[in-house]
């Protein structure tokens, strides 16, 4: 067990220390990489605490989440995820887990509110607090060290366009969301599966296995789904994206994170974050 306090603290060591205070990000740091991978996934445990609007938006979480753990979340809970997904048609409630995930206005299922804020906080205390701590233990030993005083705006964490100041996974992360997105949306025709299919490889970063696409391709009532837009066919690209895609987007994280090199790149002041 932890100790507890039984004495509350000085006010004057609580106002010097506050708990929901994040600190300047506009200002420097001389490891700015840490300091961004931290950020990055504080924000991304704020947008799970407040919920979700939809299905196709805990999706969109779960690959920006893999991407801002840099791979480390577990492989089995993207599996986890994607079993979730499977066999609920639109007139049926949610199962319990995503439902969980949903705001309360979203859902279909009968879940008390409290209930599902507190699964959500345990996700994030048992599942993804060890990933990233996991994260920035891969990245500190590569993390880049500014030897300047350490207020140089090109290297305040909080202007930093590039996850974990790495170009080449968030170009990555870019590639993955737009790569999930036209899945979502479904094809217009078969010869798009193919088309798809080279992003797919980019966005894997190699991980999909080479039989994929031609089975995407293939198989009839894989083509079918990939192709209709029928609701019940929007709520199988769903499972499909949950189970096929996500879990080999984390692998391929995994895979480059150790490879990205870093770069300070101040965004620009019309840059803007989107929000799920």
């Amino acid at each position: 067990m932890f100790p507890v306090a039984t004495t509350e603290a000085p006010s004057e060591l609580r106002e010097s220390f506050d708990p929901g205070d994040d600190g300047d990000l506009e200002a420097g740091s001389y490891r700015p990489a840490l300091v961004k991978l931290v950020e990055d996934v504080r924000e991304s445990e704020r947008d799970l605490l407040d919920g979700f609007a939809s299905r196709r938006a805990i999706l969109l979480w779960t690959q920006q989440l893999a991407v801002r753990t840099l791979g480390e979340m577990p492989q089995d809970w993207f599996r986890q995820m994607g079993r979730q997904f499977r066999g609920v048609p639109e007139s049926a409630h949610e199962r319990t887990l995503v439902a969980a995930l949903l705001r309360d206005q979203y859902r279909t299922r009968d879940l008390p509110e409290p209930k599902a804020r507190e699964f959500r906080r345990q996700l994030s205390a048992r599942t993804i607090r060890p990933a990233a701590h996991r994260a920035f233990r891969e990245l500190r030993n590569d993390a880049g060290e500014y030897v300047d005083d350490g207020t140089d705006d090109q290297h305040a964490p909080g202007k930093q366009q590039y996850v974990a100041m790495r170009p080449a996974i968030h170009e990555l992360h870019e590639n993955q969301r737009t790569t999930l997105e036209s899945l979502l949306d479904g094809f217009d025709d078969r010869e798009s599966i193919l088309e798809w299919g080279h992003d797919l490889e980019l966005a894997t970063h190699g991980e999909i296995d080479e039989e994929f696409v031609t089975r995407c391709y293939g198989e009839r009532s894989t083509r079918t789904m990939l192709t209709s837009y029928d609701s019940e066919d929007r709520r199988g690209r769903e499972l499909f994206a949950a189970h096929y895609l996500i879990p080999v987007f984390n692998k391929g994280v995994r895979d480059l994170a150790g490879r990205a090199k870093e770069q300070a790149n101040e965004q620009r002041e019309e840059t803007t974050t989107a929000k799920l």
